[in-house]
Formats: structure tokens, sequence, C-alpha cells
């Protein structure tokens, strides 16, 4: 079950959790907004990199990684994006754009997006069109209208009750933990 569990890079801010724990649960109710670490990000990559055998493995600019997710939190020469959709937009975009990764750049800006919106209470429902938006995003980003994308994002997502979400999970988290004890050697001989 190890690794099944978001971290998130740490450094005294309450928005920055490394193990998902009963405290860090309340930190991240109080935060503002959680946002993923780079190990999560890498997680999700690994993942899209399995499923499809024809994706090239392997990280070109790793710093990439990092200054997208401290750009949502903090800005850079800017001041940090605002909304929940400001930074969606900014995340699709930096991870898109700044092509951190040999292949899967924008399934993974897509994933890491949609992971970002529902660990702050929302699902992220997108259409075709968003193909259209993380291609702008590959190609020419000057051309993406923030205005326009951060609408869609808005149109494409409804909040949820992230308790009752957790609550779902429970039973299955119960069950994964009883099924692995069962394949297990009996610890007590």
């Amino acid at each position: 079950m190890e690794g099944a569990f978001p971290t998130a890079n740490v450094g005294g801010d309450p928005r920055r959790i490394e193990k998902i724990t009963p405290s860090s649960i309340v930190a991240m109710v109080m935060a503002d907004f959680w946002y993923p670490s780079v190990e999560d990000v890498l997680t999700i990559h690994a993942e899209i990199v399995s499923e499809y055998p024809d994706t090239s493995q392997g990280i070109k600019r790793p710093g990439d990684i990092e200054f997208a997710l401290q750009y949502i939190d903090e800005g850079s020469f800017d001041p940090s994006p605002e909304t929940v959709h400001e930074k969606a937009y900014h995340l699709l975009r930096l991870l898109v754009a700044n092509h951190p990764f040999v292949d899967a750049n924008k399934r993974t800006a897509l994933n890491t997006t949609a992971t970002f919106y529902f660990l702050n209470g929302y699902r992220f429902t997108y259409d075709d069109e968003i193909r259209t938006i993380l291609k702008q995003f590959g190609t020419d980003q000057k051309t993406v209208e923030e205005d326009t994308v951060v609408q869609y994002l808005e149109a494409h997502t409804e909040s949820i009750d992230l308790a009752g979400e957790i609550e779902t999970w429970r039973a299955d988290l119960v069950q994964f933990g009883l099924d692995e004890l069962a394949t297990q050697e009996d610890p007590n001989d």
C-alpha cells in the first residue's frame, strides 16, 4: 500500500504535506489550497507511461515541474494565481509549455490538473476542447487567451463533497488491507 496516498513537499507550509495523516488532513482543510508534490507529478507521469507502450520515458527538466508547482502556489515575478481555476490554468500551461518530460507532457498536465482540482474539492469533467487547449499550450502558449481557458475550466468543474468522496474510498481501503493480509504469510509464524 506504500505510495498509495498523496505526498507533498514540506517546508513549514501547512499546504505542503509529507504524508496523509489525521493531522495533515486538518492542515489541508485549514489551508486555502492543496498542491501536489513533484513526486506526485512523477507518479502520475509514470502511470501514463506504463499505460501507453509507445510513450517514451524520461524527464528532460525536473526543475520545470518544481517551478510549475511553486508558481501556482507563490507566483514568480508576477503575483501568484488566486483562484483554483487560475491556478489550474497555470499548472496546465507550465507543465505543457515547459515540456519537462520526454513524452506525455499534455497527458501528465491534464491528469495532474484533474488531481489538483480533486484535492481542492472539485471534479474536472473536460471534453474534447481540452485537446485543442493543450496543443495550443504545446505549440504557441502566447496565443492562448487566459480568460477564455479559465472560463472553460470554470464551466467544466463542479464542487464535490471531498469528505464524502474520502468516506466512499474508506471501505475500499479497508478491503485492500484485508486482501493484503490474506495474501501474506502469517506474521506470527
